[in-house]
């Protein structure tokens, strides 16, 4: 079975949730089957072509363009697809790359697509954005012939808004990362950022306005804990005015990291004295299973797809509630913060297991008649499919720098 991947930007070790996702995923499910082959087309700004555990990369063009580059590479990726690869499947991440399920279909492919996101509700896009993820929504609910979605919130969302994908649509969450062992021996990356175990609150992810790392500024600001420095790790990639905004408020108590490797997270996160992730729009997000995974204390707005996780109630706070989070942080001890059922959840979000499930998704659309091409219900307004977080506050460059 030819498997080919489209809608990330490429694989090894590039910047972003799908592109970790990917990259945990395809050579497990390459690993299960020798009539397996797998091909990523990545983007050529992001990776190069070659192989990767097993798995193809074909780096294409694309644009370097916000807002276009998506689109247009995954119409190429497509095209490239039927003119070389003759994929029997092909699997789209992403409902921007959900506007082109349809073109999918038309070229002969079997579509499976993965819904991540509602990356319409982010603030960075403004209404003709909007519209046309939504719109890619709509075309993925009504031409795919499987759905994966990573969290059950958005699966009942699709399910609301097109009841005709409840027969196609599950739940397959992000899984928990493995240990280096060799990674977490090194201590030698704290002193280079002025750290010591236990002596600071960690939080990761990318620097745009939906990780709520304004709010959490705000609280350790309030708080100010005695002994106690706040590191940010994540990549500038997005909203720059915004990361801008909060790069001006590094101080000696505040430290920006950027990104960092995989085994440079790890450290980090073994001796953190507290893992804050106070996002106010998440899919699955992998930064709570890589904490979970290195024993961290955590903390956790209470964004839908956080509160799946199923933690006991004190490991939360209100998106946006910064006085609640600046009374957490100004606690002597975290102690309490450490999950009881982290063993639970990260049995529960295991990559192999995860891998299994998408390989029967594949021989199943291979084993089945192909879907019916349903007419997809009307994409709902932009007001209508944004669903407001609770407390959430406008936040502007401007004023996150007060």
């Amino acid at each position: 079975m030819r498997i080919c991947v489209i809608g990330l930007r490429g694989i090894p070790d590039v910047i972003g949730g799908i592109e970790t996702h990917c990259q945990n995923l395809y050579p497990r499910l390459a690993g299960l089957a020798d009539d397996l082959e797998i091909t990523v087309i990545a983007r050529s700004r992001y990776a190069r072509s070659g192989m990767y555990k097993g798995v193809r990369v074909r780096a294409l063009w694309a644009p370097p363009w916000k807002g276009v580059e998506t689109l247009v590479h995954t119409a190429v990726a497509l095209l490239y697809a039927r003119l070389f690869l003759h994929p029997h499947v092909v699997h789209l991440h992403g409902v921007g790359p959900g506007l082109f399920a349809p073109l999918s279909r038309l070229l002969g492919f079997r579509t499976v697509a993965t819904h991540h996101a509602a990356d319409y509700e982010r603030p960075k896009w403004g209404p003709f954005a909007r519209r046309v993820l939504l719109t890619g929504e709509r075309l993925l609910a009504g031409f795919a012939d499987e759905i994966v979605c990573v969290n059950e919130n958005i699966a009942c969302m699709l399910s609301r808004r097109y009841p005709r994908t409840r027969a196609r649509a599950q739940v397959i969450r992000n899984g928990a990362p493995p240990r280096d062992s060799a990674a977490a021996a090194d201590r030698s990356v704290l002193a280079r950022f002025g750290l010591r175990p236990g002596d600071y609150i960690l939080a990761v992810g990318r620097l745009e306005p939906t990780k709520g790392f304004h709010d959490l500024i705000e609280a350790f600001q309030q708080a100010r804990p005695k002994g106690r420095k706040l590191v940010i790790v994540g990549s500038t990639l997005g909203d720059k005015g915004y990361s801008q905004a909060l790069l001006h408020q590094q101080s000696k108590d505040i430290v920006f990291t950027g990104c960092q490797s995989p085994g440079t997270l790890q450290l980090l996160y073994e001796n953190c004295a507290l893992f804050v992730l106070p996002s106010s729009l998440e899919g699955s997000p992998l930064v709570v299973l890589e904490a979970l995974a290195a024993g961290s204390p955590i903390a956790l707005s209470d964004a839908p797809a956080n509160l799946e996780f199923g933690l006991e109630p004190h490991h939360y706070f209100r998106v946006g509630d910064t006085a609640a989070l600046a009374a957490l942080l100004g606690r002597n001890d975290y102690d309490a913060q450490r999950p009881k059922q982290a063993a639970a959840i990260l049995r529960e979000h295991d990559w192999d297991e995860i891998a299994r499930k998408h390989l029967l998704v594949f021989r199943r659309v291979l084993c089945t008649s192909a879907a019916p091409v349903l007419r997809p219900a009307p994409a709902p307004s932009v007001r209508q499919a944004q669903v407001a977080p609770r407390r959430r506050r406008e936040q502007s460059p401007a004023n996150i720098a007060q």
